[in-house]
């Protein structure tokens, strides 16, 4: 059983000041400060002012932020690797249902975040910056999120929607000049109050990498976004909706998008098929249910232990848009407990999480087309 620390964090003021919290909190830890730092000079001063007039025009407050990270540390703001790299994902399952699906009749998002533990910062935050909505959700690269809610009862989570996009091998250029995934994220969180508005941000930003966006609010709406190579669609539903849940593994679902896909692998076609047997078999979804296909090993379930192999499940949450709360097992819901969250300040303290390492398959990574 491999042992892994998470980082429970407030992070409250204005963005410079949060950016020097973020900065102490770094120098405190070796290890994670030499994950986020290049050399000097490493990143191009072009590149670095075409992404920082970037995040000025939608996500306005992440450079002042980077900026208090980067006195505090004693670094030009180009060192900071949040510019200039992203992440190898190919895991991760949504899911998502709204009050008429579901057994207590609260709007339900749940989802699996499969990686590898030694390339996270495991940081889980409460992050209320002066003039933004205030919000709780796993960091990326210290500055981006990858899930989370905000006051208004928003959440929000992504998967990786056929070959990952980014500056590492074995990935894709992105075939347009935009935003990973973690801005997306974050600035949805920071300045929407509910799906129509997440998905009108999401609509008009530009975004370089193949995302697929899965949302829930308070007023009873669900939304599914699939992007890739910068060509987006999306569906929004409600009680009123014929349809009345959205599920999303790491392949295009949505029509519009399909003809864009350039690649199929199998085990999200087979986590896929999981969750849908669920919700076409049970009339009404539970708390419990959404746990269960959490928890259960795949391929009946969507948990993974393959954390060598870039895909282990490092947490599983359930989130309650209309209780406003999250529900999370940190590393493999198999082998560490259920914790309950609202958007408040948390308790801050490190946690030890357990992850049972396991090998996949010779099949596991067979890739359909």
């Amino acid at each position: 059983m491999k042992k892994t620390k998470m980082y429970l964090k407030n992070f409250v003021g204005t963005s410079y000041e949060v950016g020097t919290q973020i900065g102490n909190w770094i120098l405190s830890q070796p290890d994670l400060l030499q994950k986020v730092i290049l050399p000097p000079n490493a990143y191009p001063q072009s590149k670095l002012t075409k992404i920082s007039n970037l995040l000025d025009c939608y996500s306005s407050g992440v450079n002042e932020e980077i900026k208090g990270f980067a006195d505090i540390v004693g670094i030009s703001k180009e060192q900071v690797i949040f510019y200039a790299i992203t992440y190898l994902e190919r895991g991760c399952s949504l899911m998502s249902a709204v009050s008429n699906k579901t057994e207590n009749g609260h709007t339900l998002m749940a989802r699996n975040y499969d990686f590898n533990d030694e390339m996270e910062e495991m940081c889980f935050a409460y992050t209320a910056i002066k003039g933004k909505y205030s919000y709780i959700g796993s960091t990326l690269n210290l500055f981006g999120r990858c899930d989370g809610m905000n006051e208004y009862g928003l959440a929000a989570c992504k998967a990786s929607n056929g070959l990952p996009v980014g500056n590492f091998e074995g990935g894709q250029k992105g075939d347009i000049t935009g935003f990973s995934f973690w801005i997306v994220i974050r600035s949805i969180l920071e300045n929407c109050k509910n799906v129509e508005e997440a998905i009108a941000w999401t609509m008009d930003a530009p975004i370089g990498y193949n995302i697929n966006l899965m949302l829930a609010d308070s007023n009873n709406k669900i939304g599914l976004l699939q992007c890739i190579d910068g060509h987006k669609a999306y569906r929004i539903l409600d009680d009123d909706s014929k349809q009345n849940s959205l599920i999303s593994t790491n392949h295009a679902v949505l029509p519009e998008i399909k003809p864009y896909e350039k690649m199929l692998i199998e085990n999200s076609v087979i986590r896929y098929k999981a969750i849908e047997k669920m919700f076409s078999e049970k009339e009404k979804i539970s708390v419990q249910d959404l746990k269960w296909i959490l928890s259960t090993s795949y391929p009946q379930g969507l948990c993974c232990h393959y954390y060598p192999e870039f895909f282990g499940t490092l947490r599983s949450m359930l989130f309650d848009t209309t209780e406003k709360r999250i529900e999370i097992a940190f590393g493999s819901p198999q082998a560490n407990d259920w914790r309950t969250f609202t958007v408040q300040k948390l308790k801050e303290q490190e946690i030890i999480v357990n992850l049972p390492c396991e090998k996949a398959g010779k099949d596991f990574y067979n890739i359909i087309y």
